[in-house]
């Protein structure tokens, strides 16, 4: 009997305006998971459940590869389209490297600079970076008014301690990314600068006496809410004991719906931290706090590395022990449909499919246009047996995530190889390294950049050092391709005339004889 009534609530419609919508997908769509570009069949099997969002979790990926997981993720959603958020703030949390997207100072340094319309400006073409990853949600900006310069977790995320400065900066931040139709979380709610513990590692809690915590870390919030400019917002795992002296903000009624929903006249989105932090989860398992949290007012339950199955199986479980009325699930599905209608969520429209054919054009023009000048020696392809292989790039760091494409190409393809990157202006230290590795490895691929016709006189010295050297040299001119006039006597020439990741890909199938080279040298190269 149990068991049909649990298939009967499950199915069964809730109202006319849920449709018929079964109670799990409800329940579902109010979960949002971490993981990485390597979790692809984890999150498949999620959107089969119809979860209702994703974080990308920090790592060192690049956008191709963070573009080709989004791209599953479109691929795989079935009844409603995911949140797919990630923490793009700059500065501590954010890194070059997260997700293969563009570096973004701190908002201390937005702060300092004190222009809400170039910043507004910077999140704006933020947001568009975003759209070409397929991501369409961020938890930013941050709100916190950073009042503890011992403060371990906010610090430099803050703009300021200023709380009119956070407001002006803040909603600059959601302006721009607004634009870009990015959707934005601000956060730490009510307020994560006071604190002297960090919420990762274990429940911080701010005894402010109420004025304070309106009237100076609440502001920028309140001020951004009345003014219809939040969408969602996030609440911190603190304590704030004059609001609440029992629960975090995370799972507080308190804080969610007597503050924010009853006193503050906020009815979008709200988020918790996520739940496998220290702070919840040195007292509570996962589930239950979900519950807790979902039960008191949180629309959207990030549970991080959680267990989905458990806390799904949780709240439902409560519907049918009558501890949690579905009135209250209809709520956040209805919000969560509603912002997610707002921002347009679903497969990738006409902007995406021009990516996708602007990528595929520069792919195949890449395969045309990279040439092999000569090989006198026969060294391409290279021998796939080949041992002690090093390729040593003079770039701008700006490309290294570009070589590096080409490095984990030869590594698919099953090559011993180690690389280098220098700057294309290398030190005294750097030359005797690069001679070191001419003596070290017996084949050495040799990456110049010259951008124009100057020749950079300590890039050109190291070049011909490592020909002098090396016992199979391969010259691969990466940008302007004059600069092979420098090097006559190299006997492996190579040229991708510029540095993206299809040039990379195309001089890896070369090197690895998967693909002919089809490029002609388009200029007369004077090798007087």
């Amino acid at each position: 009997m149990k068991k049909y009534l649990f298939s009967l609530i499950l199915f069964f419609p809730l109202n006319i305006f849920s449709q018929e919508i079964p109670l799990k997908d409800k329940v579902s769509q109010c979960i949002m998971v971490s993981a990485d570009t390597d979790n692809e069949e984890k999150v498949k099997s999620l959107l089969a459940e119809n979860i209702g969002g994703i974080q990308l979790q920090w790592g060192s990926f690049s956008l191709q590869e963070t573009q080709k997981f989004v791209s599953k993720i479109y691929e795989s959603t079935f009844a409603y389209h995911p949140f797919i958020a990630i923490d793009y703030e700059g500065g501590a949390v954010f890194h070059s490297e997260t997700l293969g997207l563009m570096d973004l100072p701190t908002n201390m340094m937005l702060g300092a600079a004190n222009d809400p319309n170039d910043t507004a400006s910077l999140f704006y073409l933020a947001g568009l970076e975003l759209k070409k990853a397929g991501i369409n949600m961020s938890f930013t900006p941050v709100l916190d008014i950073n009042t503890n310069p011992m403060n371990p977790i906010i610090g430099i995320r803050s703009f300021s301690s200023n709380p009119e400065k956070v407001y002006w900066l803040g909603n600059a931040v959601i302006n721009g990314f607004k634009a870009a139709n990015i959707l934005s979380s601000v956060k730490h709610f009510p307020g994560h600068g006071d604190t002297y513990l960090d919420s990762h590692k274990t429940l911080p809690s701010v005894k402010l006496p109420e004025h304070e915590l309106m009237n100076r870390h609440i502001y920028p919030f309140k001020r951004i809410i009345d003014e219809k400019n939040a969408d969602c917002v996030m609440v911190a795992h603190v304590l704030y004991t004059a609001i609440d002296k029992d629960m975090p903000a995370s799972l507080s009624a308190k804080v969610m719906k007597n503050l924010l929903r009853e006193n503050m006249k906020y009815d979008n989105l709200i988020i918790t931290d996520s739940l496998d932090m220290k702070a919840i989860t040195s007292s509570y398992d996962i589930p239950q706090a979900a519950f807790t949290a979902f039960k008191n007012g949180a629309d959207i339950l990030l549970i991080g590395r959680g267990d989905f199955y458990a806390v799904r199986d949780k709240i439902i479980s409560e519907v049918l022990k009558g501890n949690l009325d579905i009135a209250r699930i209809n709520e956040s599905f209805e919000r969560i449909q509603r912002i997610k209608k707002k921002y347009n969520l679903g497969r990738p429209r006409k902007g995406d499919e021009f990516n996708r054919a602007y990528d595929s054009i520069t792919r195949s023009l890449s395969a045309k246009a990279v040439t092999k000048f000569k090989d006198s020696l026969e060294f391409i392809p290279m021998d796939s047996n080949s041992k002690e292989i090093a390729a040593v790039f003079f770039v701008p760091e700006r490309f290294y995530p570009d070589t590096i494409v080409f490095y984990r190409k030869m590594l698919e393809y099953g090559y011993d190889l180690k690389q280098f990157n220098f700057s294309i202006n290398p030190s005294a230290e750097d030359l005797l390294k690069i001679e070191d590795i001419a003596k070290r490895y017996k084949t050495v691929l040799i990456g110049s950049f010259q951008w124009s016709g100057v020749q950079n006189f300590n890039q050109k010295k190291a070049i011909n050092r490592i020909l002098s050297i090396s016992m199979k040299p391969v010259l691969i001119s990466l940008m302007s391709p004059y600069d092979i006039s420098n090097y006559p006597k190299a006997p492996s020439v190579i040229l991708t005339y510029g540095i993206t990741p299809f040039t990379m890909e195309t001089l890896a199938d070369i090197l690895a004889g998967k693909t002919a080279p089809k490029g002609v040298l388009p200029v007369q190269i004077n090798f007087d």
